[in-house]
């Protein structure tokens, strides 16, 4: 019921998040279910894609995430099983990526937030664009804490030092934007906050409360 409520109403009530997102561009949330309009760029292999190159859709979008585990930035160990039980916003996003940058602003107001709601938590997963460009990671940081330390922010992130994470949840994007329910499942999925007009921290945050409220109806 509920997979059959958010596809029904995954166009007419989010395909779209702010007043910059439209059919064409894959800048919405995007639901389980939901179409992938016929202007989709499609490759042998490879997820249907916007113009830009932003996807339509996500591999896990609907089931549930593959277990994955690292170090964090402070230090601590930390495996999915830890999202059980809650409600998440994964982001993922690496400092070599000129539109993960662009979105930091946005990512720090979207974890201030967040962190005022005891039902949602945030964290990032910080990876390299792919195995073969690891030493790429960092841009021209020498470390994620340096970059915090620069810009002022702190939020809970994960490193993917070899993108064997970025691998395992088979990200095609960044940043890209997963909501995880409390039982593992990706119940939503979106990439770039500051590709869009409006008030895409206010908006995201609405869309995510209609899919926890739609979830807890089921």
């Amino acid at each position: 019921m509920l997979r059959t409520l958010l596809a029904a109403s995954a166009l007419s009530l989010i395909a779209a998040c702010g007043d910059g997102g439209g059919a064409d561009d894959a800048t919405g949330f995007i639901l389980p279910g939901a179409d992938v309009p016929a202007s989709a760029e499609t490759k042998a292999g490879d997820v249907p894609r916007d113009d830009y190159g932003r996807p339509f859709t996500y591999a896990y979008l609907g089931e549930g995430l593959p277990e994955f585990s690292g170090e964090m930035v402070s230090g601590e160990t930390f495996t999915s099983d830890q999202l059980q039980g809650q409600w998440t916003v994964i982001d993922v996003w690496g400092l070599w990526c000129g539109d993960c940058m662009a979105d930091a602003p946005y990512v720090a107001a979207l974890a201030s937030a967040i962190a005022q709601d005891p039902d949602l938590r945030f964290m990032s997963i910080h990876t390299p664009p792919n195995a073969n460009r690891i030493d790429d990671a960092y841009g021209k940081y020498d470390s994620v804490q340096a970059y915090f330390d620069d810009k002022g922010y702190s939020y809970p992130t994960l490193l993917d030092a070899d993108a064997s994470i970025r691998e395992t949840l088979d990200i095609a994007w960044t940043p890209s934007y997963l909501l995880v329910a409390p039982d593992g499942s990706v119940q939503g999925f979106r990439s770039e906050l500051s590709a869009v007009d409006g008030e895409p921290v206010k908006d995201f945050l609405r869309d995510i409360a209609e899919v926890k409220k739609a979830y807890a109806s089921e």
